[in-house]
């Protein structure tokens, strides 16, 4: 398999692997808080952005469940692999 296929396989995986924790976490936040909205029959647009919204920038503060050491390990890997990536044939 040539390089560039590879890298961009590592690159897709990476992406899923970094994202999907943080948008279960979103949607887990928009289930409780609809779950709150529903039993206290709060019908307010605010209360149900409000927590998404604090979850989202605290997950983004605390490094989101190591998604920027994956993101990290993914750009030291292509700056690692730059050179060979130039000189390869692209066909």
């Amino acid at each position: 398999m040539p390089l560039y296929l590879t890298l961009l396989h590592e690159a897709l995986g990476t992406a899923f692997s970094a994202t999907a924790p943080l948008i279960l976490a979103l949607v887990l936040v928009g289930l409780i808080t609809s779950v709150v909205q529903g039993a206290l029959q709060i019908e307010d647009a605010t209360f149900a952005l409000l927590p998404k919204t604090l979850a989202l920038i605290l997950l983004t503060l605390t490094g989101g469940f190591g998604a920027l050491n994956m993101f990290e390990t993914l750009a030291a890997l292509f700056i690692t692999h730059a050179p060979e990536l130039v000189r390869q044939a692209w066909y």
